[in-house]
């Protein structure tokens, strides 16, 4: 089997913590770089967090620094969502490996020249660092495979009333991206807000004493003691979509639309405005996942789980 070269550009997070662990143990998946960007945290703890994952799981790919936002001042999650660290529960060891010599973009850059025409960039943070890349190396916008994106919302945001949180983040690189004419999947709250997780899903997963499993459960039960119980409905593990996606496209429900993303309105900064009905008369440039295969999404975390020691 040919693998996927991949470059994961993320803000780990815990959810961007479980989809490098699924890109790292998918078969289909050459996981080449990955590079960080200020996001759910600042860069420096985004990085760190990459650093200490890589290391602790021995994942043979190179760790870059990443950027802030381009336009608008950075502001972090609330601690409450993801933990002081942005793990969770989880604590690793910190990392005695060193950064790559590269920033973000650098490394982007380097790996695309590496595989022309055949690296795919997986997305799971503020698009800064793919903005500032195809701003400065504007020969790369004809090498990349295609992008990956958690991000976007059509319908209902997480953020704001129409906005998902990594594009309101940063909704000026996101409009570069997205207008970049380069293949893109949209994984957004459209299909995470249908495919929630539940707490009896994680005990069937993760039930099996390993490391790997101990690892996912802290960084996914957070929080989930007496004052905030997991929620009865389920979670939304946003990041291991769009990683999903990536290894097993076809267990997504796909829409092929034109999008754009606002960056004027002062309600809906950060909007990606899919013209679902044609009237802009534009050509689809994104295709927008709208439903997904759970037990196939179940399934690639519990291959995740069996192929890491």
């Amino acid at each position: 089997m040919k693998k996927i070269p991949i470059v994961m550009d993320c803000d780990p997070g815990t959810d961007d913590a479980l989809a490098m662990l699924m890109v790292h143990a998918a078969k289909n998946i050459d996981l080449r770089a990955v590079t960080t960007v200020a996001g759910n945290l600042n860069r420096e703890v985004t990085a760190q967090n990459a650093l200490d994952i890589t290391e602790y799981f021995g994942i043979p790919a190179p760790v870059a620094k990443g950027s802030y936002p381009i336009m608008k001042k950075f502001e972090a999650l609330d601690i409450s969502v993801m933990g002081e660290g942005g793990l969770g529960n989880a604590a690793l060891p910190k990392a005695q490996g060193q950064f790559s010599p590269y920033n973000s973009v650098e490394l982007l850059h380097r790996e695309i020249q590496k595989a022309a025409g055949e690296i795919v960039i997986l997305a799971t943070g503020p698009l800064t660092n793919v903005a500032l890349l195809l701003s400065v190396y504007l020969e790369d916008r004809e090498l990349i495979r295609e992008i990956v994106i958690m991000g976007g919302a059509v319908y209902y945001g997480n953020h704001t009333p129409r906005t998902e949180f990594n594009i309101y983040t940063d909704a000026e690189a996101a409009k570069i991206v997205f207008q970049s004419g380069i293949p893109i999947k949209m994984i957004g709250t459209d299909v995470t807000y249908r495919t929630p997780v539940t707490r009896k899903d994680l005990d069937c997963l993760l039930s099996d004493g390993k490391r790997v499993s101990k690892f996912i459960g802290d960084l996914m039960f957070y929080p989930g003691d007496g004052e905030r119980p997991f929620p009865e409905e389920g979670i939304y593990i946003w990041d291991g979509l769009a990683a999903a996606a990536l290894i097993c496209p076809e267990c997504m429900e796909w829409k092929h639309v034109y999008v754009d993303v606002e960056t004027k309105g002062e309600l809906t900064y950060g909007e990606t405005v899919a013209d679902m009905d044609h009237y802009l008369k534009q050509p689809p440039n994104v295709h927008i996942a709208f439903g997904c295969d759970k037990e196939k999404f179940l399934g690639i975390i519990q291959k995740t789980i069996s192929a890491i020691d």
